[in-house]
């Protein structure tokens, strides 16, 4: 039997809680509304300091690269390949492992203007990952042509997944100069 003072207690940590939650979603409310918006135009934060709400991570490394190096890990680069002789240019990032596989995006340029993203590569090894992949893949792409940069905002529940697809993007671009 649970007595009266531990229940109360009880209640006032859940009541905190609840009201901790509700100030944290008007915080983001409030940040996502004013111009630019705070929240994607924040700096990344570093792979030590990362939090994702995707599935749990693969037990095995990679081998699509060499070196142990905490996710997401460039595995190497791909160079950009022109097409035809119009202004137009596909260029190819590179592939960004983390812990729940590689991604890989090809960005297509026309002039200095981003006119379309394609992921070649999306985490798929899970049924829970390949979800998630096919839910964020369109999200990612549409925050590209919006941002018309790398600077783009991490899909809540596939951050792993958003940081990895923003760093190839920016490789990316890297090359397109």
């Amino acid at each position: 039997m649970i007595r009266a003072s531990k229940m109360r207690l009880i209640g006032r940590i859940a009541g905190t809680a609840a009201v901790t939650a509700v100030v944290a979603v008007l915080v983001v409310i409030y940040l996502r509304s004013e111009g630019a918006g705070a929240i994607a135009t924040a700096p990344r934060r570093s792979a030590s300091s990362r939090t994702g709400a995707e599935q749990s991570p693969k037990s095995t490394a990679s081998s699509a690269g060499p070196g142990a190096c905490g996710p997401p890990r460039i595995c190497g680069s791909q160079t950009g390949s022109s097409q035809g002789s119009s202004r137009k240019a596909t260029y190819t990032g590179p592939v960004v492992e983390n812990a729940y596989g590689p991604v890989q995006v090809a960005v297509a340029e026309e002039g200095s203007k981003i006119v379309d993203v394609k992921a070649l590569q999306l985490p798929t090894e899970h049924a829970r990952s390949q979800e998630i992949s096919e839910q964020v893949a369109p999200m990612l792409r549409t925050e590209v042509l919006q941002a018309q940069n790398a600077e783009i905002s991490v899909v809540s529940g596939a951050t792993y997944t958003s940081e990895s697809y923003a760093s190839s993007l920016q490789g990316a671009l890297r090359q397109a100069g």
